[in-house]
């Protein structure tokens, strides 16, 4: 799924915090020299891996069979020792033209060269490996095909500018070998070539996030562990060897992501591959499976991945392993997380103001399928039972978004500024500039030759209407304003303009603004009365909903980081309900929590247990630390973690691409007596810290 995906090139991200730059460089040479060797102000050396456990870790995460290229003749690795401009930016590595120092490297390029479309720069590599032995620092780059710029003379003294193609590099991440080990090193490298190919999160934003073109069009995929002595050119035998490695759900989950997007794949050989795997592991797998993919999805460039991936769970349908009604569950489940993202995202305000609108292309796609199993079979959306409940719910809200959006005027097809200037083959062509930036000029409209009406008959019908009467019970009223956003709270001591690669915490929240304006578009389709909307109106009033007004969260937003603050543009009015089981989860265990535990027991307790909890950032103003996160329990402020004072060096560490703060510090904690009153205890001052575990 897509955000704002302004999926700016490194070019693009230096015009937003160029600025800052101009400013660090002010007064400065921009005259190319060679960096100061660091060994000798690096005492860490003595430390680090011998060079040949380095060279073969590489070897090891580079080998052929890791690999799927659709035209393996076209793959290579290359190896060389090269002097190239560098410079890292607050995380962004700067154009060569762009860069005032040089850097030798050993280096290991990996080349697909039939990716390049004819007529286009000679290829170049799409990841590299680069080590500078004098800092002891392996970094993970990798290439993308953009348009842009050049400078040139004509006349003499005149500098003018020309359009061009050109190779644009990111930095994908870093690993520091003085505090590494070989076997996590041969993890984090294998991670970060992994993050390099399908990008670095599951909500895209800036181009370091977005996948590979290659990837995106079925043509490379990468999957850390495989030990063939070639490249994989059969995407079902790549799927069969990944799945036999028994690696994480994610981790599967992009392999068959891969697999759907290669054109010529049989999604039918891809099912049966799935259920025989299926025997091999726990219940739940294949829909443990069948949501991953969908909470990782990138979608543009907007392929026919959707039509594939919903055919795949057409076919799942049909075996006993996962059946129908695992079938609607799972289609049920992408479209409420679907119309949450688009209840928080919308495309008016967000996507590009509506250019990027992909996830509105998929929601229809995925609404059709639930159709179509509920016409087949009408038990699975009718019957009393909790399935056909969730079933009804999400064909309701899906036929509501997508009744919303029909006439929407869109560009050509789906794109953001960012994505408009990546270099793509046939079929795909550059959207015209003026399609995105304003609205007046967009040709295509949403959904207007297919309305969302004549999609309803029988069953599905009947089953629109009876999720239309349970909106009586406040469960279901509330899912008519329910929206998720993102937030990354462990990046408050980030720069402004600096990649953040802090985990992404995820938050459910819900607006009344918007369950009243959607029970307005409910009487103005005709698809209930006035008196029904305003008896659910004057029951709305006395909702409760247990959380923190969004509004009150105090945390700044950073250009091209997901935040909290988006939950104000979207309605003023949010409520922040819980922090998400899983994002939270996998905090937690990141850091070591003994002290709380033994400081605080209960709080420990709920932080571990509790459903219901938030723990946001916030920022304060009025104390010298810069930023503190906040846990709160049932709406009743229960601990405050501080972050470490910023210093010369934000006290990160990066582990296989993500970073995390070293260290958190109790500073207070709330106990809730028996008969519910609050007493605060200050815990400043006790050297009380969670730690960061290194060796996860």
């Amino acid at each position: 799924m897509t955000k704002d995906a302004d999926q700016a090139t490194p070019a693009a991200a230096c015009e937003t915090f160029g600025g800052f730059l101009d400013w660090e460089r002010r007064g400065k040479s921009l005259a190319r020299r060679p960096s100061k060797d660091p060994m000798s102000q690096n005492p860490r050396h003595e430390n680090v891996l011998p060079p040949e456990i380095v060279r073969g870790a590489i070897e090891q995460v580079l080998r052929p069979g890791c690999f799927f290229v659709a035209a393996p003749e076209a793959f290579r690795v290359e190896s060389a020792e090269e002097t190239v401009p560098w410079e890292v930016f607050r995380g962004h590595l700067l154009d060569a033209a762009m860069a005032r120092t040089s850097e030798t490297f050993e280096s290991w390029h990996v080349y697909v060269d039939s990716v390049a479309p004819a007529g286009t720069p000679p290829p170049a590599p799409l990841v590299s490996i680069r080590w500078s032995q004098p800092s002891e620092l392996l970094y993970v780059t990798r290439q993308i095909l953009t348009y842009g710029f050049e400078a040139y003379e004509d006349p003499p003294g005149v500098i003018l500018t020309r359009p061009i193609q050109k190779w644009t590099s990111e930095l994908v991440g870093q690993i520091d070998l003085a505090e590494t080990t070989q076997t996590s090193l041969v993890d984090e490298l294998g991670q970060l070539l992994l993050l390099a190919v399908i990008g670095t999160s599951r909500l895209p934003i800036t181009s370091l996030e977005t996948p590979l073109p290659a990837f995106s069009l079925g043509r490379l995929a990468y999957q850390p562990g495989l030990s063939a002595d070639r490249p994989y050119d059969d995407a079902l035998d790549f799927l069969n060897a990944s799945l036999a490695s028994r690696g994480p759900v994610v981790a599967e989950a992009k392999v068959l992501e891969s697999a759907l997007r290669v054109e010529g794949s049989e999604v039918a050989d891809l099912a049966d591959a799935l259920v025989t795997a299926a025997a091999r592991h726990e219940p739940g797998w294949l829909v443990d499976l069948v949501r991953a993919v969908f909470n990782g999805v990138a979608l543009a460039p907007y392929t026919n991945f959707g039509d594939r991936f919903v055919k795949l769970v057409e076919h799942l349908a049909t075996r006993d392993a996962f059946g129908p009604a695992r079938a609607v569950d799972a289609l049920g489940y992408m479209l409420r997380h679907l119309c949450r993202h688009l209840t928080a995202f919308d495309l008016t305000v967000f996507h590009n103001f509506g250019a990027n609108y992909p996830d509105a292309l998929f929601l229809d796609v995925l609404l059709k399928a639930l159709l179509d199993l509920g016409e087949q079979q009408p038990a699975l959306l009718l019957d009393a039972g909790a399935s056909a409940r969730r079933g009804r719910r999400a064909l309701r809200q899906a036929a509501l978004v997508r009744r919303h959006y029909e006439g929407h005027r869109v560009p050509d097809a789906p794109t953001s500024t960012g994505e408009n200037t990546r270099v793509l083959p046939a079929p795909f062509v550059r959207v015209p500039e003026e399609q995105i930036r304003e609205t007046s000029r967009r040709r295509r409209t949403l959904f207007a030759d297919d309305p969302t009406d004549t999609l309803l008959s029988g069953p599905t019908r009947e089953a629109i209407e009876l999720g239309l009467a349970e909106l009586d019970q406040p469960g279901e009223l509330r899912e008519l304003g329910m929206a998720q956003f993102l937030d990354r709270p462990l990046g408050a001591l980030k720069e402004a303009g600096e990649v953040d690669r802090t985990p992404l915490v995820s938050y459910e929240a819900c607006s009344r603004m918007i369950i009243r304006r959607r029970l307005q578009e409910l009487t103005t389709f005709g698809w209930i009365d006035s008196s029904r909307r305003d008896a659910l109106t004057e029951s709305l009033a006395a909702f409760e909903m247990r959380g923190v007004p969004a509004a009150e969260i105090a945390t700044q937003q950073r250009p091209g980081v997901v935040s909290l603050t988006d939950a104000g543009q979207a309605a003023p009015d949010f409520v922040l309900l819980r922090t998400t089981r899983g994002s939270l989860d996998a905090v937690l265990a990141a850091y070591d929590w003994q002290a709380l535990a033994d400081t605080a027991p209960d709080v420990y307790r709920c932080l571990r247990e509790e459903r219901d909890v938030l723990l946001v950032p916030h920022a304060l103003p009025d104390d010298s630390d810069v930023s503190c996160l906040r846990l709160i329990v049932g709406g009743v402020l229960r601990l405050e973690l501080g972050f470490p004072s910023r210093g010369p060096r934000a006290p990160y560490r990066e582990l296989a691409g993500v970073e995390w703060l070293t260290r958190l510090e109790l500073r207070r904690v709330w106990n809730l007596s028996g008969d519910g009153a609050v007493t605060q205890r200050e815990l400043r001052g006790r050297d009380l810290s969670i730690s960061l575990l290194r060796d996860r």
